[in-house]
């Protein structure tokens, strides 16, 4: 019985590895196999508390790194793409994608983000009417 289950796991490991030639007996030079194409990433170096350069592009602000990820998104840069922020030769901070980087702002609690309101930070005005004498 041992011999018997010896065999079948000997089996099952020849299974699992790569074949080397076909079921007509001629050589495979490439088994295809399913693979995710790795994504690009973009190197930014962050330089005091509010300035962020990459790719030849500077950023500003109280979030350099979100701006910097909205200005190469709007760059032509893949969105897929990562974003690598250091400070000196450390690694501060990760974007996975800079498209969605480029959606974020910090939210008014600063705790977290929230998805980025279009038209400005500035409160509505109201309007006022003429007086009607």
């Amino acid at each position: 019985m041992p011999a018997k289950n010896s065999a079948s796991s000997a089996a099952a490991a020849t299974d699992c590895r790569a074949r080397e030639s076909d079921q007509l007996g001629g050589k495979v030079g490439l088994v295809a196999t399913p693979s995710r194409k790795p994504s690009q990433v973009v190197r930014a170096e962050l330089v005091g508390s509010d300035r962020c350069l990459a790719a030849g592009y500077v950023t500003r602000g109280t979030t350099p790194v979100l701006a910097m990820c909205r200005k190469l998104v709007a760059a032509g840069i893949n969105p897929a793409a990562s974003l690598e922020c250091y400070r000196g030769t450390t690694l501060a901070i990760t974007v996975a994608s800079i498209g969605q980087g480029a959606g974020l702002e910090i939210n008014g609690h600063g705790t977290g983000f929230r998805a980025l309101r279009k038209g400005g930070a500035a409160s509505p005005i109201r309007k006022f009417r003429e007086a009607v004498s």
